[in-house]
């Protein structure tokens, strides 16, 4: 009947580590159980963490994922929200927006966590929200990070 909810489809969530990433993947599960979805969890490996030389850069820094730590941390970040929502966990490597917006394209829905307004700037989103929301052509929710207790 038009104007119901849609059921089944598939709802993509961004997931990069962050308390908005975790917010916005509960968002995602909850959303997935009432409209009977599934769940794309996908974590976006960037292409500038593999370039020649810059390996050793990233380690000092403490920045440095191999795939395996990746997809740990997405499994990690998966296992900590109880859903009865099929989820699917992916790992890819490339530009974080175009990844997940490619992903989106056949999707229902993009989920993306909002991390506020970020320091030295007065941009309320990160670059890879703000290239979504410019680009996306399914819908897309931005979910903020649960207030600290």
């Amino acid at each position: 009947m038009p104007g119901d909810t849609p059921t089944g489809g598939t709802i993509v969530v961004g997931i990069d580590g962050s308390p908005a990433s975790r917010q916005a993947l509960r968002w995602a599960c909850f959303q997935a159980e009432i409209t009977e979805a599934s769940v794309l969890a996908m974590s976006v490996r960037e292409e500038s963490e593999l370039l020649p030389g810059s390996e050793f850069a990233l380690r000092q820094r403490g920045a440095w994922r191999d795939d395996d730590a990746v997809r740990a941390a997405l499994h990690r970040d998966v296992g900590m929200v109880a859903t009865s929502a099929p989820v699917r966990e992916l790992v890819v490597t490339g530009e974080p927006a175009d990844e997940l917006l490619a992903a989106a394209a056949d999707a229902d829905l993009l989920v993306l966590g909002a991390h506020g307004y970020r320091a030295l700037s007065t941009t309320p989103l990160g670059g890879v929200a703000t290239e979504c929301v410019r680009r996306a052509v399914c819908p897309l929710v931005l979910v903020p990070a649960a207030p600290a207790r």
